[in-house]
């Protein structure tokens, strides 16, 4: 399996729409997923390059998938 390295992943405006749903889909799954593979998930998340610096994403992110995760709708 490939390490976990630092990202930057470009997409255009237009496409932002696309990683809201794809990150919306994750986090509705999220429970469903083996462990190993949230892990990993996670992991990534907290060293992608995003333009909001924060100290506490990998809370932030455990946080969002806790309150979210249950949610229909």
């Amino acid at each position: 399996m490939p390490s976990i390295r630092p990202r930057i992943i470009n997409c255009r405006e237009d496409e932002e729409h696309v990683v809201r749903r794809l990150g919306k889909a994750v986090v509705a799954q999220w429970s469903a997923l083996p462990e190993p593979v949230r892990d990993r998930l996670l992991q990534q998340a907290t060293c992608i390059h995003d333009k909001y610096l924060t100290v506490q994403v990998e809370q932030q992110i455990e946080a969002f998938i806790k309150k979210n995760q249950g949610e229909a709708g």
